[in-house]
Formats: structure tokens, sequence, C-alpha cells
């Protein structure tokens, strides 16, 4: 019997994954919160992680900062990561997803973005100073994760790339 984790099931994990390695141990906010079960199929048992939070644009920005590998992030951006992402991870404000946006976009280095970034960097940020709702920020932090060089992501980036985009157009 094959057993058939659904790409939501599986990007949940994986970013959680992504996130606990990020994180500090210790105690776990409302947006880290998860429910496991486990499962034995042809005598291995599987754990299933699922996310009691719900997508929004500030949990989305706190799991794509922690897809950022750290050489590619300001050593003052690195210093408060952890402290980023829990602030986040549990924000629903778009004014507050608008700063959250602004603070990632310039604590990564440079070096970290494409050369097209340079072409579309200040209009970017007029649109994200300028945004009202967490749909105008979702589509700007999906702008934002395509115009980073592959090399500067984490080496699962390019298996949750496809449910994270899928999460940010769900966003209202």
């Amino acid at each position: 019997m094959k057993l058939k984790l659904s790409s939501t099931l599986m990007f949940s994990f994986a970013m959680f994954a992504a996130h606990a390695q990020m994180s500090m141990p210790g105690s776990v906010t409302d947006a880290e919160k998860t429910a496991t079960q486990s499962q034995t199929v042809g005598g291995s048992t599987i754990t299933k992680v699922e996310s009691e939070a719900k997508s929004s644009v500030g949990n989305l920005i706190s799991q794509f900062s922690g897809q950022i590998s750290s050489s590619s992030l300001t050593d003052e951006f690195n210093k408060g990561k952890s402290a980023f992402q829990k602030q986040a991870g549990s924000s629903d404000d778009a004014k507050a997803n608008s700063g959250l946006l602004q603070k990632l976009q310039a604590g990564i280095k440079s070096t970290a973005f494409t050369a097209a970034w340079a072409k579309i960097k200040d209009k970017w940020a007029t649109e994200v100073k300028g945004a009202t709702t967490n749909k105008q920020l979702a589509n700007s932090l999906k702008t934002l994760s395509e115009n980073i060089d592959p090399k500067s992501m984490s080496a699962t980036w390019e298996k949750v790339k496809p449910t994270f985009t899928a999460a940010l157009a769900k966003i209202k």
C-alpha cells in the first residue's frame, strides 16, 4: 500500500522542517504549532505534520525568509532572524506585513538577487510601501521570490517553491 501525501502537506512539512532548523529551540508560537499523526505502512511508521496556522502573508514571509541561505542575508538580519520570523509568522495586518516585507528585502544582500532585480527594485519598493491589502503584498512577495538567485536559496527551495507560489495565489 502506498501513502500519497498532498502537495500542501508536503509543503507544510518541508517549511516546518526548514523553519525548525532555523529557529531557536524552546517554546512554540501559535504559527508554529503542529499536529502529528503516525501511520504504519508496510512496517514503517510515517509521521504526517500538518500546520495549524492558516496561510497568511506574514506566515509566508516568515517561511520564505527561512529558505534564504544565511550567507545571502546581511549580518544584521541574521542576528534578528528568529525574532523576525516569529513576528512575521503571527502577522495578519497589511500595514505590518508591508514593513516586514521591506525589512526582509533590505536584509537580503544585493549579490543574492538576479540581474533583473535592479530594473524593478524601485517600482517593487513603491508598490510594497503603497500596498493596502495582503493580496497586493502576496504578489510582491512572489516577485521578490522570483528575483532571488536560486544559488542564494536553501537546498529544499526548488521542491517547496511551487507550493509556496500556490499558497501566495490563494491569499485574498
